[in-house]
């Protein structure tokens, strides 16, 4: 989404933001100092020479320019061996090895060569032809053929690997080549295709080129599936391209014929047809075919994956929002909830069990489902099950726990935390992103929250974010990390500052210089359109470059721009955080198409979970998920939950700022998408 500013930039940056400056550099000027000069070397391509300044630094900044050197795949197979012994928790090594893969020697080393693997299976075709050579040098024929085997059925290989396999192992792989044909077509990997035509029987290419020609639009594409024999027509992979065609070009009744034809049985790799399933079943539910939206949902032939979690909760509202069958839309929540584990799933979950037991009459059964649902009170449907199950606001999102100080942790023995405070000294956010991340992943829930006081020291509400992110999905919530009270650099605000808060989280995640592919830019990822605008409105200056050099700047044009949209809206958070993101006319249509939730037309949680597009639903739960635990964040006390309330209230705004026209803050993709 963003990528560094140029090094030194960043570095003089670093110290002039008022508000998002460090407290004090994670090591000392000098080891910083060469720690830089360092990078510079690297960015140049001498890497000798980085290599010898980063260790005047210390051994880990020199790991830092080694790591960049073997994920660059500049480095040898010794040299691989040699980090990875040392650095066996860095992030990133999945790159490292896949470039590893290329520097292997051949002969002498098998045992390295299998250990090596036992770590990482093979990702390139020299790194399978390595592993094949190396149980061949052991003797190990069986596994050897195995391995080419499963690298001819499941990768992608560049015709030298391909020469190499099949001069070995022509005969074993005669058997496999409709298998590699069918995998490389679903992948869409036309050349890799092509090149496997001479291998199959004469039915299997006119069927591959039909695939390929329906997945480019090909012109005359009627004549070339007319050419696949009939024994093939109802194979999977070409019914997927028929009905993807067919719904690129907004034919979705005829699309629909497809999944109807193909069923659970016909679909080959049900995970392909998923996004397409859900987006239509959406659509049909819109409109109100809910029979069709419930069966496309409902048979998706899929077991496991976010696919699978997204279908079963999709079936399970149409079962119990329209069909007003509990029993049915139970099963549904229930295997949804058995599929997945963040805090706002695990929160929506209980919640639609919930109220599929009070449909049922089944009242103490709802009352635990909710009770369920109100342990993920950092979340949307979480809250809302907290609200019906009487249950008020965890204390603990005050954010007041008290973690251990970072120093007496296991913190300072990590050389992934020493990499990620130079990272931090030097301006290098994005790498100190993936490092503490990958922290993240695996600390216990008292070091991620030292983790977080550590950042949020260091003036990173951005990396803070993001490590409460990354924890989350551990079902550990730090709330001090997760919702942190980012310095936005204003004095006063034009709107309610959690309201302020909880935008600017969304839209950046509190990164003051990144920059979305649209254009978007800054803490409140304002367009520069949009931004002189607002500016105008406010009679100050535009300045394009303080967008991403000013937090504060573009923070009293975000919060400016919400000004105008709380009037506009009466103050409805959901109306204002749906103008934000898509633009302030579609929520004004929307309420045109389906009612004005805030008058009682429509439940909102329905009105919510019908904007049709999936970026906008997910963007104006979070951030409504968000007020509630910034308001205790704030005021330290927590109390009911009354959120189904907020989001229908209409408390009335005047706008502070001047009037002007109320643009779109960023560019949004017009084609629903959903």
């Amino acid at each position: 989404m963003n990528g560094t500013l140029p090094m030194f930039k960043a570095l003089i940056t670093a110290f002039l933001l008022i508000g998002w400056t460090s407290t004090g550099l994670a090591q000392t000027s000098a080891e910083v100092g060469s720690y830089w000069r360092a990078t510079k070397s690297m960015k140049q391509g001498e890497w000798r020479a980085a290599l010898i300044t980063a260790e005047s630094a210390s051994p880990v900044a020199r790991d830092v320019i080694e790591w960049h050197r073997l994920r660059s795949g500049k480095g040898d197979f010794d040299a691989a061996l040699e980090f990875l012994s040392r650095n066996p928790d860095w992030p990133g090594l999945k790159l490292l090895r896949r470039k590893t893969e290329a520097k292997i020697p051949r002969g002498q080393r098998d045992d390295e060569v299998i250990a090596f693997f036992a770590e990482q299976p093979p990702q390139t075709g020299l790194g399978a032809r390595a592993l094949i050579a190396a149980y061949r040098g052991k003797g190990l024929m069986d596994m050897a053929e195995a391995q080419a085997i499963t690298a001819w059925q499941t990768m992608i290989l560049n015709a030298s690997d391909e020469t190499a396999l099949l001069s070995q192992y022509s005969d074993v792989l005669k058997a496999h080549h409709t298998t590699r044909l069918d995998m490389l077509l679903w992948r869409n990997a036309r050349k890799n295709s092509e090149r496997m035509y001479p291998r199959v029987s004469k039915g299997w290419q006119a069927l591959a080129k039909a695939r390929l020609a329906l997945r480019k639009k090909a012109k005359g594409v009627d004549g070339i599936v007319a050419k696949v024999p009939k024994s093939l027509q109802d194979e999977p992979g070409l019914s997927f391209e028929r009905m993807q065609w067919r719904a690129r070009k907004g034919k979705n009744q005829d699309a629909i014929d497809l999944f109807i034809e193909a069923e659970v049985d016909g679909l080959g790799r049900p995970e392909y047809w998923a996004g397409w399933r859900r987006s239509i079943a959406r659509a049909k539910m819109r409109s109100g075919d809910i029979d069709l939206a419930y069966r496309l949902a409902s048979r998706h032939g899929l077991t496991n994956g976010s696919h699978f979690a997204d279908l079963e909760w999709l079936s399970g509202y149409l079962a119990l929002t329209y069909r007003k069958d509990g029993k049915t839309a139970l099963e549904h929540f229930l295997r949804f909830r058995g599929a997945v584990e963040t805090p706002i799933s695990l929160g929506r979950a209980g919640y639609w069990e919930g109220r599929a037991h009070e449909l049922l009459g089944d009242f103490e059964s709802a009352a635990l489902a909710y009770a369920f649902g109100a342990e993920y009170q950092t979340s949307f449907y979480g809250l809302l099950a907290a609200e019906r199950a009487g249950i008020p606001l965890d204390p603990a999102l005050t954010g007041e726990t008290q973690y251990p100080r970072w120093r007496t942790t296991s913190l300072p023995s990590s050389s992934v935390f020493e990499a990620a405070r130079y990272f931090i000294a030097a301006g290098e956010r994005n790498l100190a992103e993936q490092f503490l991340r990958h922290m993240a992943e695996s600390l216990p829930e008292e070091e991620i929250g030292s983790l977080g006081d550590f950042v949020m020291a260091e003036n990173e509400p951005h990396l803070a974010v993001m490590i409460g992110k990354q924890a989350a999905r551990r079902g550990i919530v730090v709330p001090r990390a997760y919702f942190p009270l980012a310095p936005l650099g204003l004095a006063q605000f034009p709107v309610p500052r959690e309201l302020a808060l909880a935008i600017a989280r969304r839209e950046s995640e509190f990164d003051p210089v990144v920059q979305s592919g649209a254009g978007a830019r800054g803490l409140m990822q304002l367009m520069p359109a949009t931004a002189k605008a607002v500016a105008r409105d406010l009679q100050i200056p535009y300045s394009r470059d303080r967008l991403i050099t000013d937090p504060a700047y573009n923070a009293r044009l975000g919060t400016a721009y919400l000004d105008e949209l709380m009037e506009i809206f009466d103050g409805n958070v959901v109306m204002v955080a749906a103008g934000y993101n898509a633009g302030p006319g579609r929520p004004i249509r929307w309420m045109k198409a389906r009612g004005d939730p805030r008058r009682g037309a429509i439940d909102m949680v329905d009105w919510i979970e019908h904007i049709p597009f999936d970026e906008t639903r997910n963007y104006v739960m979070r951030v409504a998920e968000s007020l509630p635990v910034y308001r205790a964040r704030e005021s330290g006390v927590t109390g009911p939950v009354t959120l189904s309330q907020e989001l229908i209230a209409r408390p009335g705004h005047r706008r502070l700022a001047q009037k002007g026209e109320f643009k779109r803050p960023r560019a949004r993709p017009a084609p629903l998408t959903d």
